[in-house]
């Protein structure tokens, strides 16, 4: 909306319904945004505006902005408005399936997103709300963050101290965090961003990184478009830098709505139960030949965890990236819980650096949400060969141990087939002392300390050697160590709590979260840190 410039507002002693008018005027000058031509060009590039996403998001009507009025605005010698240039940064409180949230997001039709005459940012209103309050804080993100404009209005260039993320941090801490990654986004409000979470961009219209092409190509010479720099392809399948992609931003609102749906409002909550209709005693059939009798065959992981979690809901977070580890939410008897599983079509479920990083960084998560945790354990151990060692996966493999150890949460674990070396301890492990930690086998379970067949060519390496028939001879003492693996023998020595028909899972699953909401109780009341991106 163009300003009026033959306007008179309004000057002490007028009446109050011309001051209720100009505040109207002024808050609809905002909700122009950036004026009809950008909101246009915002349009073309398959993009909403800002307002346009926090009103699909939220509930309808539910919606209650802060800061509306906020700009760079210039008045004549009359006082009289003449130039107005709304803050870039859209926030507020709402509702997402009627539960309170704080909400804001970068208005990209007006200087990028980075106005340098205005100061309207989370920090102000958003942040501290959410914390104060105890509700979940969703950020649609879309800004390019420092403008160099900015140095030249101040006519300096300051040192950055570095105190605008103890905030983000501290948001980390105490409640979800999720993040709409909607169009370009660099610098200052991609780092914000990545300080949540949950993270989802949009295919082929999101792109995130430090700087732009223009800034690398000046920089290092190297020549890429936004796309190949910071596009899906870069970082939700190769970098893992981003949870998930939609094909949409309707879509990628309802992944955020479906990720916070889990979690409780706070690490110092439990999550609330949800009537889901599904009986936790049912027992799906399918299970007691979901695993190939030959144990070289492989089966589809996912439809596993369908089978078992209520409705077969199950919301993965990082699907595209360390493909031998599936992390996700479900639900179970109506109660929230992590799932970890295991994918043998990839790496033959091996756990290379990227696995071990993305199922630490899961299980944090889920320990600082107090959620119980399901694991579904096919692992034949650490990835081996020079690529994996470039990958410093031991260390990373480590990474995995130490956050199984200090997980408080209760665990569940099915052995549904292979659980071998450190890379499976890494998961099954029992974790904290305090900690209730189940383990069932399942009757393809098998375990050690190694897989047989590297065990015999490493242990049995002469003797095969000097053998008339060396290939021959492996396969003999092959298949005499193939009988000691015997889940039978396994449940006679106490390894698991319980040999069980796989068409159990789900009822002992169910029966295992409803038993460890007493002990999350507790654990909601430990001191709080923060989960790492």
């Amino acid at each position: 909306m163009p300003i009026d410039h033959d306007r008179e507002y309004w000057k002490p002693g007028m009446p109050w319904d011309k001051a209720l008018e100009d505040i109207e005027y002024v808050k609809e000058l905002a909700s122009e945004m950036g004026g009809t031509d950008r909101i246009a060009r915002q349009h073309s590039g398959g993009r909403y505006t800002v307002r346009e996403r926090i009103e699909k998001i939220l509930d309808p009507g539910s919606f209650l902005e802060a800061g509306p009025m906020v700009g760079a605005a210039e008045f004549d010698d009359d006082g009289n408005l003449k130039e107005f240039t709304p803050g870039a940064y859209v926030m507020g409180l709402g509702e997402i399936e009627g539960r309170p949230v704080a909400i804001g997001g970068d208005d990209f039709t007006i200087s990028g997103g980075s106005p340098h005459n205005v100061r309207k940012n989370s920090r102000q209103f958003t942040q501290p709300l959410a914390m104060q309050y105890g509700i979940p804080y969703v950020q649609l993100v879309e800004g390019v963050g420092h403008s160099a404009k900015a140095d030249e209005a101040a006519g300096h260039m300051g040192l950055p101290d570095g105190s605008q993320w103890y905030e983000a941090v501290e948001l980390l801490k105490k409640v979800p965090v999720a993040a709409g990654i909607m169009g370009s986004v660099a610098g200052a409000p991609a780092a914000y961003a990545l300080m949540s979470h949950f993270t989802v961009m949009v295919k082929e219209q999101s792109q995130i990184f430090p700087s732009g092409p223009p800034v690398v190509r000046r920089a290092i010479g190297e020549t890429l478009d936004k796309e190949e720099l910071g596009g899906y392809k870069m970082h939700v399948h190769d970098s893992g830098q981003v949870d998930n992609v939609a094909e949409s931003e309707e879509e990628a609102f309802e992944q955020i709505k479906k990720f916070i749906s889990y979690l409780p409002n706070t690490t110092s909550d439990v999550a609330d139960r949800v009537e889901t209709g599904d009986p936790p005693d049912r027992r799906p059939e399918e299970l007691l030949n979901i695993i190939p009798s030959n144990r070289k065959r492989s089966y589809d992981p996912r439809k596993l965890i369908s089978l078992v979690v209520d409705n077969g809901d199950f919301f993965e977070m990082r699907r595209h990236w360390a493909g031998a580890v599936i992390t996700g939410f479900a639900r179970l008897d109506g109660y929230s819980v992590g799932i970890v599983g295991s994918d043998p079509r990839f790496l033959a479920g091996a756990m290379d650096g990227w696995a071990a990083e993305k199922y630490a960084h899961f299980l944090d998560l889920c320990d600082a949400f107090n959620l119980p945790v399901v694991v579904f354990l096919d692992m034949p151990g650490f990835m081996l060969g020079s690529h994996a060692e470039r990958k410093a996966t031991m260390r990373r493999g480590v990474r995995a141990l130490i956050a199984s150890a200090e997980a408080e949460v209760p665990k569940v674990e099915f052995n549904v087939r292979k659980a071998y070396g450190v890379a499976a301890d890494a998961i099954h492990s029992l974790g904290h002392p305090n900690g209730l930690n189940l383990r069932y086998g399942w009757p393809a379970g098998e375990w050690g300390g190694i897989p047989i067949e590297g065990g015999v060519a490493a242990a049995y390496r002469r003797e095969i050697e000097s053998a008339e028939d060396p290939e021959a001879h492996r396969e003999m003492i092959e298949n005499r160590l193939l009988r000691l693996r015997s889940p039978f023998r396994a449940a006679y020595k106490g390894d698991v709590v319980d040999l069980i028909d796989p068409r159990d899972t789900r009822r002992l699953a169910c029966k295992f979260v409803k038993l460890a909401q007493p002990m999350l109780a507790k654990l909601s009341q430990r001191p709080k840190r923060a989960v790492r991106p």
